[in-house]
């Protein structure tokens, strides 16, 4: 690839290779800088679905997310660091054909019980002009609960049910 002159530089949307590259970079950085490339690269309005590990189904129930301003409130992110100080990162992105990225990552590191969280995802993005319309994460509900239960439910409301804490988890 050539490079571009300034003016295709600032105004082409970023790629789905870029946008992967920058996934694996956040990701091999640590987990907050693998949370600022997360935190840029949703579309204003996008589809989403959390599954458990496994063939996805033929046709998942998705929802549509609308990313609002960001609120005065710490972030997940700052949330976590602050309650799990060793959280740890580790995986990759891969563009694949039909701008789709697929990857995986694990995180890792003592919860504030003293749980030692192994916690792996692995997503699925369709990108249009360089931002994920549609997104699919699975994970293990069972460690992903151990997990959003020691952060205080970060993700209440926020319109992904599977991404709450389970009220029998609270009791």
């Amino acid at each position: 690839m050539t490079a571009l002159d300034r003016g295709e530089a600032l105004s082409l949307p970023e790629t789905t290779a870029e946008l992967a590259g920058r996934l694996r970079d956040g990701i091999a950085a640590g987990f907050l800088m693998y949370a600022s490339v997360e935190a840029t690269m949703f579309a204003a309005s996008f589809e989403t679905c959390m599954l458990p590990l496994g063939p996805t189904p033929a046709d998942p129930a998705f929802v549509r997310l609308e990313r609002g301003a960001a609120g005065g409130g710490p972030r997940v992110p700052t949330i976590a660091s602050r309650l799990i100080p060793d959280l740890r990162i580790a995986g990759t992105a891969t563009e694949r054909p039909g701008d789709v990225i697929v990857g995986d990552f694990t995180l890792t590191g003592t919860l504030p019980d003293g749980w030692a969280l192994h916690l792996h995802t692995e997503f699925r993005c369709e990108v249009e002009e360089g931002l994920v319309t549609r997104y699919v994460v699975k994970n293990d509900p069972d460690e992903f609960q151990r997990f959003v239960t020691a952060l205080g439910n970060p993700y209440a409301g926020r319109g992904v049910e599977t991404a709450e804490v389970r009220e029998e988890t609270v009791r």
